[in-house]
């Protein structure tokens, strides 16, 4: 059955042979936990709408997945339990928007200047590697400014970002200056890490890595891999652990307004209220907070005849 609708297999006949033997290849290499998955996928109605959507999902753990260091296992084990928490947390429309349809608007933030940034939820890209939720900034035309692309992963206890990208080309710098200039002084980096951790905060989720520069999936030799992620991590007081991750801190160190000077409070101000807006925005769309016991939630799993296999990860350094 996960041969079928394959569409993202292009090329000639023998091309999508060859991808259709390959896959089976890999699927041999553990076999049993793939059969999980893919009854994961095909038992529930809004798993097989998002397979529908992106094919890609059937195979994502058996390629470079968010961590260089996970193993084909760990990978299908976080997919798992990413999308079981998903299915657990988010109200059912905000799950449809934006892993059947594609996006899910959260709102506007309006700059100094009049101009408009729009906030938005999307799934993994075509054949993305670097997570399975991302947070999107764009323009009024449309344009990707920031994204931000985690996994929750470890029964819903972890959030795991494996991408904090900015804008790309030639006039990048120049628009990175413009946007945090318009935003009263806020990094735009800044803001979509304050939405990972409002993410967090309201579905429960008590820790929060980042992937380093090494463990990044898109880090090849002899390519040039252009963001410093562990820079900012280190920034952001992270911790580097074990397999390439940063363990970032419980609460992001914010400045209060008796730290900033007087004559810059109202600039400080503004910033404030936007990033507060920005996390209302998010908030709101994620309806009510955390509830319940994820791993004990079978509504999420669908019929089985057998156990689900056990999610968790056991990051064991962190505390």
């Amino acid at each position: 059955m996960s041969l079928r609708g394959r569409h993202d297999w292009s090329g000639s006949f023998y091309e999508r042979c060859s991808a259709a033997v390959k896959y089976l290849g890999r699927c041999a290499s553990l076999p049993v936990l793939h059969r999980w998955y893919v009854d994961f996928i095909h038992d529930d109605p809004r798993m097989y709408a998002c397979r529908l959507r992106d094919p890609r999902l059937l195979e994502r753990h058996l390629h470079r997945f968010v961590n260089t260091h996970w193993s084909r296992r760990v990978r299908l084990l976080c997919l798992l339990s990413h999308y079981r928490f998903m299915l657990a947390r988010l109200p059912a429309p905000l799950f449809e928007a934006i892993y059947v349809n594609g996006e899910a608007s959260l709102g506007e933030l309006v700059m100094k200047d009049g101009r408009v940034l729009t906030l938005s939820l999307r799934p993994s890209i075509f054949k993305g590697c670097e997570g399975e939720l991302g947070l999107v900034l764009s323009n009024a035309e449309g344009r990707v400014l920031y994204r931000l692309v985690f996994t929750v992963i470890d029964d819903g206890s972890t959030l795991a970002i494996g991408c904090l990208q900015g804008p790309d080309g030639a006039d990048s710098r120049d628009m990175v200056r413009d946007l945090t200039r318009q935003m009263h002084g806020l990094r735009p980096k800044q803001l979509m890490l304050s939405l990972a951790y409002a993410f967090a905060k309201h579905g429960g989720i008590g820790h929060i890595l980042a992937v380093g520069n090494d463990a990044h999936p898109l880090r090849r030799r002899g390519r040039r891999f252009q963001a410093d992620y562990d820079a900012f991590w280190q920034e952001q007081k992270g911790v580097q652990g074990d397999d390439g991750w940063f363990l970032l801190p419980a609460t992001l160190d914010r400045k209060t307004e008796a730290d900033v000077p007087s004559h810059h409070r109202s600039a400080f101000r503004r910033r404030e209220a936007m990033r507060a807006e920005a996390d209302r925005l998010l908030t709101l769309a994620l309806g009510e907070g955390a509830s319940g016991n994820l791993a004990m939630d079978e509504r999420c799993v669908g019929p089985r005849s057998e156990p689900m296999p056990r999610l968790s990860l056991e990051v064991a350094w962190i505390p």
